[in-house]
C-alpha cells in the first residue's frame, strides 16, 4: 500500500528556513502552516512529492 505523501518547505520572505514537514493530509499541512503564518505572514512554501 502506498500513500501519496508531500513534503512541505517553509521558508520566510528572507529565504529563511522554518519548517519541513511530510503529510498526506490537505488539512493539516494548510493548519500547520496557518500557525507559522500568524507570525511570520510573508511565508513561501514549497510542495513536493513525498511518495517512495
Amino acid at each position: 500500500m502506498t500513500f501519496q505523501m508531500t513534503r512541505y518547505r517553509v521558508e520566510d520572505a528572507d529565504g529563511t528556513f522554518l519548517d519541513e514537514f511530510a503529510t498526506n493530509a490537505p488539512d493539516f499541512a494548510k493548519e500547520r502552516i496557518d500557525r507559522i503564518r500568524k507570525y511570520r505572514p510573508d511565508l513561501a512554501v514549497t510542495e513536493t512529492d513525498d511518495t517512495n
